[in-house]
């Protein structure tokens, strides 16, 4: 049995607030959905065909126990889960001991209180959510448009070079130029250091000096971006996936990797700074500043989901601005 948790903003495990202690008795429905699928028996041998089958929406029961120090609180109590359950799509949250899962509901039955006694009361209380999945925390993350900048290169190209020999003070001035200093030598290594005294990244590779002379290639590694988002969603059901991409940009193209699902605007599609679209990818749509309809722009659907396990989107535009931003908002779901 799953441990209710919360129904919008009511905990139903625990004394709240106001002194009315909340019990859950039971929680039905928070398995996996039945499906559509239909059976039908083969004519005169045994065994039957199988149609498609789809999962149903998810219908979930939910009993349990109010009880105070005094009538008043507990009906109190009672008008507050009246409340929230009547009011349109609440949230029903769920600990099975695993984490927090939740899903979108809505009342479909009367909500039924039996009193046991003054001070305590059982109620019954159905709901049902259009969608069979279970969700978790949304996950994100943010790019740029793919790029490579800086890099610095001083000397041969080839570990051992003589060629094109610079003197340690020589070194100092072009770590200067990168921000960077000169250690002093170690078993003729000239480490490089940040400019507050903390050795560099390790991507940075060693000066080198011989007879007081630049031997081997100095370098320092340039700033890549990849142009990647990368996300894992832990369940076990594709959950659902919504991009921003902010201008400036044009002609954005996002893929998602492992499917090689594409999603392509065309050329002709221009956001300027402080424009963004917003792309739905369960609802399959594209919204200008979220509001105004660009799916005709889309030359390529190419859709794609948050599936079990790794996931990669890569972007790309039909021209190359760095102020160009995909954000990735993507929510993991369980069956």
């Amino acid at each position: 049995m799953g441990l209710a948790r919360r129904i919008g903003s009511i905990d139903l495990h625990g004394v709240d607030e106001y002194g009315a202690e909340w019990i859950t008795e039971e929680v039905t429905g928070w398995g996996v959905p039945s499906s559509s699928r239909e059976f039908t028996q083969k004519p005169r041998q045994s065994g039957a065909w199988a149609s498609a089958g789809f999962s149903k929406n998810r219908d979930v029961a939910i009993t349990g126990v109010i009880i105070s120090d005094d009538s008043a609180i507990t009906s109190s109590a009672l008008d507050r889960l009246y409340g929230e359950v009547a009011g349109g799509s609440v949230r029903l949250v769920i600990d099975e001991g695993t984490g927090e899962r939740w899903v979108d509901v809505l009342q479909t039955d009367e909500l039924i209180a039996t009193w046991l006694g003054d001070r305590a009361v059982r109620y019954s209380l159905q709901v049902a959510s259009t969608d069979w999945r279970k969700f978790g925390d949304a996950l994100s993350g943010v790019t740029q448009l793919p790029s490579t900048s800086g890099g610095l290169a001083i000397g041969g190209s080839d570990t051992g070079s003589t060629t094109g020999l610079y003197t340690p003070d020589q070194a100092q001035a072009a770590a200067d130029a990168a921000g960077l200093m000169v250690d002093q030598p170690n078993d003729g290594l000239y480490p490089l250091l940040n400019k507050d005294g903390s050795p560099a990244s390790t991507s940075y590779v060693n000066v080198l000096i011989l007879t007081g002379a630049l031997t081997v290639p100095f370098r320092i590694n340039a700033t890549t971006v990849t142009g990647q988002v990368n996300l894992n969603n832990p369940g076990n059901e594709s959950g659902p996936v919504v991009l921003r991409i902010d201008g400036p940009c044009t002609g954005p193209v996002v893929t998602h990797v492992s499917t090689g699902n594409a999603l392509v605007f065309s050329s002709s599609l221009v956001l300027q700074d402080n424009e963004f679209l917003l792309i739905d990818m369960d609802a399959r749509t594209a919204l200008a500043n979220g509001q105004a309809n660009r799916a005709g722009y889309i030359t390529s659907r190419g859709w794609s989901s948050f599936d079990p396990g790794d996931n990669t989107w890569a972007f790309s535009a039909a021209r190359y601005n760095s102020e160009s931003q995909l954000s990735v908002a993507a929510v993991p779901a369980w069956r």
